[in-house]
């Protein structure tokens, strides 16, 4: 199945109306334009605005996350906007988003759970100046660590780092290693059931990802 059909591109294009298809030479798709959003949660008032976005969709979408750039200059390029040092907008810890997505494994779901809260808080401390909303990240490894304890129930971040490597592993090998948790049990046979947890995410992306990912987690 192409790209566009698995990420139901041409549903999101018919909605977005000023965002369109970008030549590239990439593993993947450039979408590109003013991407128009309405939002509102309980607490803070609604918000209607736009802003000039390029997204890239990689082909083994929706086993992996969309990159997504702001390219109208509009968000400062400084911390407290969670800016990625390679420009690309920092939309939470890989693994919850990637959790997100397969709420709706489409573009329109990534929008829908991953980017227009980003946007909707963005534009909120931009116009209102109050401090990012949704349970706000800390920066860097702190903030994705904080995140990945709440994922796992695990505290050390050696055995987070542990449980992620479990997901570069085959199951049935996995299953027969110590469970990070120190339940004492192989991760199979786990106490505390994190077995259960870590195979959820199984589904989510691939081993060879997943090993990536821990090789470029710093």
């Amino acid at each position: 199945m192409s790209l566009i059909h698995k990420a139901k591109l041409e549903d999101f294009l018919n909605k977005n109306m000023h965002m369109s298809i970008k030549p590239s030479n990439l593993d993947g798709l450039i979408i590109e334009g003013k991407y128009h959003f309405k939002a509102k949660t309980d607490g803070h008032r609604e918000v209607s605005d736009s802003y000039r976005l390029r997204i890239i969709v990689k082909n083994d979408f929706p086993y992996s996350v969309p990159i997504v750039e702001e390219i109208g200059n509009a968000i400062e390029r400084i911390e407290d906007f969670h800016i990625n040092p390679d420009n690309s907008l920092c939309l939470g810890a890989p693994l919850r988003l990637l959790e997100l997505l397969h709420k709706n494994p489409t573009l329109e779901g990534f929008v829908k759970y991953c980017l227009i809260p980003y946007l909707y808080a963005v534009t909120l401390k931009i116009q209102d100046g109050v401090d990012l909303i949704f349970d706000e990240l800390a920066h860097g490894n702190e903030g994705i660590f904080s995140e990945y304890r709440n994922i796992f129930n695990l505290e050390d971040e050696s055995a987070i780092k542990h449980a992620i490597k479990m997901l570069s592993l085959k199951k049935r090998l996995a299953n027969k290693l110590t469970c990070p948790c120190n339940c004492g049990e192989k991760l199979g046979k786990c106490k505390n059931k994190l077995n259960i947890k870590i195979n959820r995410f199984r589904y989510f992306a691939s081993r060879s990802w997943y090993s990536k990912y821990l090789s470029d987690f710093k």
